[in-house]
């Protein structure tokens, strides 16, 4: 639903949501909770027309589940509310997909949230002129910066949340390989003084530091602010450890993914 409000949503995702209502229908149910099990009822009623044969879910459909969602959302805001999980999660994604491009810094972030770009659809639909003006950034950086919002968008199949949770977290797996072995190489670099080795160590730092981001992205698309904000404090070597103790909770039958020495 988040997904839905502020962009698009496949039907196979609103339709995997069936097993989840039917359960806490029966729940409200039980618990004579008159008016959400209505509003359930409502809301299941308006996916299975949304999903019934459908490529997509078509505005009509959309409106209409939006609606209906709002009546879940009075009833029990806690539980189904969407702006204020847009608000945890949209500024760590932006941030983390702005600090992948080259030449961004911490104050070319301050510049575009200053003059009202810090939201994922306002970025993508800006060109890389009217980055450059608004920003005042220089054009081969805005040039860079609407390539990698082009290519985020075309690649995730949402903006700012995991449909399919299992594939973000194979996909977070794969993120965490690829930062173990940057890091050993970091590691393996910093014991030795020659103008190679800083190079590489220079190296091993900055692509350690542009999987992080990538590895961000992924966390906040789970929901995963807690965890988040626990590896921002760490070393890289801890960093490590807690995502891969992370991943083995939360997938099942795990394989050992490797871990930084």
């Amino acid at each position: 639903m988040l997904e839905l409000r502020y962009g698009d949503a496949q039907p196979s995702w609103i339709e995997s949501t069936q097993p989840a209502l039917r359960s806490l229908r029966a729940m409200a149910a039980q618990m004579d909770l008159t008016d959400l099990c209505e509003a359930l009822d409502g809301f299941c009623v308006a996916v299975d027309a949304a999903v019934a044969g459908r490529a997509r879910i078509e505005d009509a459909a959309k409106d209409d589940l939006l609606r209906r969602y709002e009546r879940l959302i009075e009833l029990i805001p806690q539980a189904f509310e969407l702006d204020a999980e847009r608000d945890r999660r949209e500024p760590v994604i932006v941030e983390a997909l702005l600090s992948q491009v080259p030449g961004v810094e911490r104050r070319t972030i301050e510049k575009l949230f200053a003059v009202g770009l810090s939201r994922l659809d306002a970025l993508m639909h800006a060109s890389a002129e009217e980055l450059a003006v608004v920003a005042g950034l220089r054009t081969e950086l805005a040039d860079a910066i609407v390539e990698q919002l082009r290519t985020y968008r075309t690649g995730a199949s949402s903006a700012l949340a995991a449909p399919d949770p299992l594939a973000e977290r194979r996909a977070l797996g794969d993120l965490l390989i690829m930062m173990s072995v940057q890091n050993d190489e970091f590691n393996h670099a910093s014991t030795m003084w020659t103008d190679e080795a800083r190079a590489r160590k220079q190296e091993a730092r900055r692509q350690r530091e542009q999987v992080f981001q990538r590895i961000k992205v992924a966390l906040a698309r789970l929901g995963e602010r807690d965890q988040l904000a626990r590896l921002e404090k760490m070393p890289f070597n801890d960093r490590i450890a807690a995502i891969d103790r992370y991943l083995s909770a939360t997938m099942p039958a795990r394989s050992h993914q490797g871990k930084s020495t």
